[in-house]
């Protein structure tokens, strides 16, 4: 086995979700002068991507844009757009995430990271919009997680995991309990 050798990788690189978020795509615009002219058929399966005044339009999975050397230009989709972000900043307790994008944090987490040296104060607000959208649910799913009670079809994958592993934690508390509460009631044999 001479030649192998252990390499570190991010937490999150076995990380199923992760994965499947990653290949999610999103619409962009890919500058004309460095780029291959075989790339679009190549990597994207396009044979004729649209022709912009900018460059070529095209939809690209969110894991090649993070390799790109190429400079391209991201166009948000709907669930991130400036007014769905207003929105979700004025309220996001009740709006269906999983219907509107699946792994919402986590696209959008990654849509900031590559948005942010061309649009760092787009990036920002996506951020704060992200962050934002996280602290006003996430109350509310550990407390319905508790009370066993939740409509899980309107969350996103990570609230999904979030309320299952709430209510893991609270049926290990449970159990615990009602161990604690049979052993005081045994009489003890000293």
């Amino acid at each position: 086995m001479s030649g192998l050798e252990k390499q570190k990788v991010e937490s999150k690189f076995y990380d199923i979700d992760d994965i499947i978020a990653k290949s999610e795509s999103t619409s962009c615009s890919f500058e004309i002068g460095e780029l291959n002219p075989d790339f679009f058929q190549e990597m994207l399966g396009i044979t004729k991507p649209t022709q912009t005044g900018d460059g070529y339009g095209a939809d690209a999975p969110l894991w090649l844009l993070d390799a790109m050397k190429t400079p391209f230009t991201i166009h948000l989709p709907q669930a991130y757009s400036v007014n769905m972000q207003g929105i979700m900043m004025a309220d996001a307790r009740n709006i269906n995430l999983n219907r509107l994008q699946q792994h919402f944090y986590v696209d959008g987490i990654y849509l900031c990271r590559l948005m942010k040296e061309e649009n760092p104060e787009g990036a920002l607000n996506l951020a704060r919009c992200i962050l934002t959208t996280l602290t006003q649910r996430l109350g509310g799913i550990v407390s319905n997680s508790a009370r066993q009670r939740a409509n899980i079809d309107r969350f996103d994958a990570l609230e999904a995991n979030v309320f299952a592993l709430s209510r893991r934690c609270k049926d290990d508390i449970d159990r615990w309990l009602r161990q604690e509460k049979q052993n005081r009631k045994r009489p003890s044999t000293k």
